[in-house]
């Protein structure tokens, strides 16, 4: 009944202080909302493959490719470290990114996954209709969303699709897990259903207690295989492979993490935290002003400290409670610009039960443990005096000034990202990028088990494409490659003739490659053609020149550590490449292949011939994208009875290299915007107040002759001068942050003095926008209506 009491009495107070009250409330929320959304997307971070089966006993292999670890299988070793009498099952996937689907005609692009029976024994996914066991040699299990792509409302199950000329039929439709999860893909098949010709990833169920440090101190050694050279391979648990940055994935169809972005979105909330409860606690300070009184009498008649705790709380808890509800309200009305802000959907799970329960237990605790100090070690008599006399404005401005330093620390750290990515996608990368298209046009699979028939036909169907290219009046030139080229992260072991073992970048090129981009040879010539696929030709660029210690082109010679090509004889025989000197036959200019925080990169240049698979890329007229795109549609109707193929500009692939660095832009510039919203309600609360009870002062100035720019500084310049403070103790405290997050960056956006300058003026623009509409209506104040109000 007392708690029912106080709890009454909370309510009463906070409904006649109404305007404290809501924007104290709208303040929090703001706060709240925006710290759960990260905190949100931080925990689908965190729990990636939740619906892994026992995850602790799952264990990925991985393989030394070129000194990049990327996913492998125990079938590709040639020493057994990992015995079978550990191994519970395993379970073999074949990913097959944006391949070919037939059904009833037409062709569709999926993402592929070839999988083997025990694959719902290691990962669970909600059954829409149909079963999820993979039974057959010759099944498809869809994803619900492309199963409406392909079929709509109709029921896919017994449906027949068609893939590389072999039939399998729909046996059931799931859904995505509520969890993010690795794997990425429209359809699921059986692995047995033919000979993929593409490298398996594996991943073993084993006894639980195994040492994998043991293992992988005996398989992380370099040793001869048959055909790939020295290779070395690794052994970790399934749970640590998403955020392992060591490991080059199939990024099309396997997700994988970045825990630095983790961290920097932790830094924005606890910003963000930080402004909203500074706030909320100041701006209750205020309101609790009122009751100053109150509370002196109230201990001369027997108040104890635990009651007064209990009052404090429960005004508190009340408030929190509605912020929170508020804040619920505007995660879901934000719901699709967040999606898009972050670039996932998130779902309800528990953990946002959990989430908004421990902030109503612990943040009203929190708020209300300063309020408590400050009033429930205060004698009665100072309270009751508390109210014609000045109080605590020291102690608003410092909670106020110490809001405001985290609040010109997030939009400074807002200003120079921004600042940063601008520079990043406006600097020339030194490579032609405009009007570049990449075309996925041969829509054909490579299965070696076709007839001489099937491989006739689908010769012929690659033979029209290329001659429509070359028939097509809107492209400039055309060559069998692909962006990954460019976009590539692998890094290959070489040697000069010293035996120096340098690891570069390695990009696998035709001839035609150099004149399509516009990357100029500084000294040899390039070879006019290969038509011997046995054989590759090297050239370097700049920097690789200078790594391996070269001055002049015609003593450069290098070999690769492992095979860089190889080529299997009808004969069974093999041939290795790239194992002895070669000698390097062109210098290339340097240029950013990837990002340019990393720098010039040292690049050997790969020249081979015998490139007919794969994408294209096309360099269009100026103007005739639209056409171009009309026209590959066309073409592509006519020989394979579809309108649909994958297609990317070369501009938009290089900008998205900098998805990361738009999405931390973007990200601080919303919240900063949010945090000078948050404080500004605190300095329009605060300042409500404080100039509200020197309206009798500023009618006495008035009237011995005080001016209006007099008044305003009086009434003004506090806040003035605490933004002016938080400025000069927030400046240092950005710019070591800037320092650390960027002192790895070869190339980065200058750190310069305009950008602080830039933040002061935004936050004081704003937040002095706010304090003159009640410092103009104080100083213009008739006198004689003050005097005869009071």
């Amino acid at each position: 009944m007392i708690t029912l009491y106080y709890l009454k009495m909370s309510v009463r107070f906070l409904t006649r202080a109404r305007s404290y009250t809501i924007i104290n409330l709208l303040g929090l929320a703001f706060s709240l909302a925006c710290s759960i959304i990260l905190l949100r997307y931080i925990h689908r971070e965190l729990t990636v493959d939740a619906n892994c089966i026992h995850p602790e006993t799952v264990v990925l292999p991985l393989a030394d490719v070129y000194s990049n670890w990327c996913p492998s299988a125990r079938m590709y070793m040639d020493s057994v470290y990992l015995a079978d009498e550990q191994v519970i099952e395993r379970c073999l996937v074949v990913p097959n990114e944006r391949t070919n689907i037939l059904y009833e005609n037409r062709t569709y692009n999926a993402d592929i996954l070839a999988v083997d029976s025990t694959f719902f024994r290691f990962f669970t996914y909600p059954v829409v209709m149909g079963t999820a066991t993979m039974q057959g040699d010759h099944v498809a299990i869809l994803t619900r969303k492309f199963a409406e792509q392909l079929f709509g409302r109709e029921n896919p199950l017994g449906k027949v699709l068609v893939y590389d000329g072999i039939s399998v039929v729909v046996q059931g439709v799931v859904d995505s897990p509520s969890n993010k999860t690795v794997w990425r893909f429209d359809v699921l098949v059986s692995r047995g259903l033919q000979d993929w010709n593409r490298m398996n990833i594996e991943m073993v169920r084993v006894l639980p207690g195994i040492d994998l440090d043991a293992i992988n101190k005996v398989s992380g050694v370099y040793r001869d295989t048959k055909y790939s050279g020295p290779m070395r391979y690794r052994f970790i648990p399934w749970k640590q492979f998403y955020f392992d940055p060591s490991i080059i994935v199939e990024k099309s169809l396997m997700n994988h993490g970045d825990r630095s972005y983790l961290l920097i979105l932790s830094g924005v909330i606890v910003l963000l935290l930080a402004v909203g409860i500074l706030n909320f606690i100041n701006l209750y300070m205020v309101m609790l002003m009122k009751r100053s009184r109150e509370y002196g009498i109230k201990k001369v008649l027997g108040l104890g400290r635990s009651s007064l705790f209990v009052e404090i709380w429960l005004e508190n808890f009340v408030l929190v409670f509605a912020s929170l509800f508020v804040a619920w309200v505007l995660i879901e009305v934000t719901a699709v610009p967040v999606e898009r802000l972050l670039g996932e959907q998130i779902g309800y799970t528990p953990f946002d039960g959990w989430l908004s329960l421990g902030i109503l237990i612990v943040l009203p605790l929190l708020t209300s443990v300063y309020p408590y100090i400050k009033y429930g070690y205060r004698s009665p008599v100072i309270s009751m005096r508390n109210v014609s006399v000045r109080y605590s404005v020291a102690s608003r401005a410092v909670l106020l000034g110490v809001q405001y330093v985290f609040t010109v620390v997030l939009v400074v750290l807002s200003v120079y990202f921004s600042r940063h990515f601008d520079f990043l996608i406006n600097t020339p990368p030194g490579f032609r990028t405009e009007r570049i298209l990449e075309a996925d046009l041969q829509k054909e699979n490579w299965n070696n088990r076709y007839t001489d028939e099937q491989r006739k036909t689908r010769n012929e169907r690659i033979e029209r494409i290329r001659k429509a290219l070359d028939e097509c009046p809107y492209i400039d030139s055309w060559i069998c490659s692909s962006f990954d080229e460019i976009t590539s992260e692998i890094q290959v072991n070489f040697f000069n003739e010293k035996d120096k073992k340098v690891s570069v970048k390695a990009l696998f090129v035709p001839v035609a490659f150099f004149e399509f981009y516009g990357l100029k040879v500084l000294d040899g010539t390039l070879p006019d053609e290969i038509h011997d696929v046995t054989h590759s030709e090297i050239a370097l660029n700049e920097e690789a020149m200078k790594l391996f210690g070269y001055a002049d082109r015609e003593e450069a010679f290098i070999r690769a550590e492992a095979p860089i090509w190889m080529f299997f004889g009808a004969d069974g025989s093999v041939k290795k490449g790239g194992l002895e000197l070669m000698p390097v036959v062109a210098v290339i200019a340097d240029c950013y292949f990837g990002k340019l925080t990393g720098g010039v990169q040292p690049i050997v240049y790969v020249i081979s011939g015998g490139y007919e698979r794969g994408k294209i890329s096309i360099a269009v007229h100026p103007g005739k994208e639209k056409e171009l795109l009309a026209y590959l549609r066309r073409t592509v109707k006519e020989i394979y009875g579809t309108e649909e193929f994958d297609h990317a500009w070369l501009a938009d692939v290089v900008e998205e290299q900098y998805a990361h660095d738009r999405k931390i832009a973007t990200v601080y510039s919303v919240f900063a915007f949010i945090a000078i919203v948050v404080s500004c309600m605190g300095l329009f609360g605060i300042s409500l107040f404080d100039i509200r009870r020197r309206y009798r002062e500023i009618a006495i100035r008035k009237v011995n002759g005080a001016t209006l720019r007099d008044l305003y500084w009086v009434l003004g310049g506090r806040y003035l001068k605490v933004l002016l403070v938080s400025f000069v103790v927030a400046v240092p405290l950005a710019w070591v942050i800037l320092y650390k997050y960027t002192e790895d960056f070869v190339l980065k956006a200058p750190l310069s003095p305009w950008i602080f300058i830039v933040a002061l003026l935004l936050v004081a623009v704003i937040s002095l926008g706010t304090l003159w509409w009640q410092v103009n209506k104080a100083a213009r104040i008739n006198p004689a209506d003050v005097m005869k109000a009071e």
